[in-house]
């Protein structure tokens, strides 16, 4: 069974930060504390104090992948919006000059602005050991920006 180790950042009204850090086995119990965050509360906390940061990191002990969920205060969305960051690396080989030559790109898994129904679904990818999915989703957003860049030039 994987086992995990989650720390949880939050601001207090009062300046300081609350810190959690716990391990457990059970990935409902971390989605759970994942759900109880009032995040738009979580957001006015931030916005009133400049220095603050809400993060949610959870790290697989045994492979030592993390992901680490930070709550965006600069966004515009009137939803919460979250960045992801993660360790989580792979390597992308593209065919240039007409496929004669070939260049590998190395990637790490990092999202900016998604929603909380986005956020949940990388997070139980993650918890459910799903790795390969969230990269072949990344390699995915990342072909559709391709094509995009290609249709503009």
């Amino acid at each position: 069974m994987k086992n995990f180790e989650i720390e949880i950042n939050l601001p207090e009204g009062n300046g300081a930060e609350q810190t959690e850090n716990f391990e457990s086995e059970d990935t409902n119990l971390i989605l759970r504390k994942f759900f109880n965050i009032n995040w738009r509360r979580q957001l006015l906390k931030q916005l009133q104090q400049a220095q603050s940061e809400s993060a949610f990191s959870v790290m697989n002990i045994d492979t030592e992948q993390y992901i680490s969920i930070k709550l965006n205060a600069h966004s515009t969305q009137t939803e919460p919006q979250f960045h992801i960051d993660s360790n989580i690396e792979f390597s992308v080989v593209n065919k240039e000059l007409l496929g004669l030559w070939k260049r590998t790109k190395n990637y790490t898994i990092i999202y900016k602005n998604l929603n909380q129904s986005q956020v949940v679904e990388q997070l139980s990818l993650f918890l459910d050991g799903h790795v390969d999915s969230m990269i072949e989703h990344y390699k995915q957003l990342l072909h559709k920006k391709s094509m995009q860049e290609y249709r503009i030039a």
